[in-house]
């Protein structure tokens, strides 16, 4: 095997691992029904991000290796907005997601109820819109890497 196969199966892998889970968060976090279940949830989905911080971070070493390996790939506009895509689902994940989780933790930890406050209701469903909208640019990445429209 190549030095550009091997990574190329590693930055096959890391998409696996960095967008696998990622796909799941939406669907874990609309199970939780009472504040235990939504703490327990919020312990999960932070056991799984550094995984796929790991898988991500990966991700995107591999794909500029590849790029710098094979320098064309730089100016294959399929490449270059795959690129551009990735930050973008960062902002959502990171920038807006991870915040939102975060506050919402920080309710639910003051909260002396087992009714799960209204504001973190309100706190999940934008960290979920932003998850949602972080997976559709992955889904839509994936399609730029194997189909290379332009």
């Amino acid at each position: 095997m190549s030095l550009y196969g091997l990574i190329v199966v590693i930055h096959v892998i890391a998409a696996v691992v960095g967008m696998g889970p990622a796909f799941a968060f939406p669907i874990i976090s609309k199970i939780a029904k009472n504040r235990e279940q939504l703490m327990l949830m919020h312990l999960l989905m932070e056991k799984i991000e550094k995984p796929v911080k790991i898988g991500s971070l990966t991700l995107l070493v591999t794909g500029l290796i590849l790029g710098a390996l094979n320098t064309y790939l730089f100016t294959q506009a399929w490449y270059i907005t795959s690129i551009i895509l990735y930050f973008v689902a960062q902002i959502f994940v990171i920038g807006v997601s991870a915040k939102a989780m975060k506050q919402s933790n920080a309710l639910l930890e003051a909260a002396k109820t087992d009714v799960i406050p209204g504001a973190v209701l309100t706190l999940n469903k934008k960290s979920n819109s932003a998850l949602n909208i972080s997976s559709i640019i992955a889904v839509v990445m994936i399609m730029l890497m194997s189909l290379k429209p332009f």
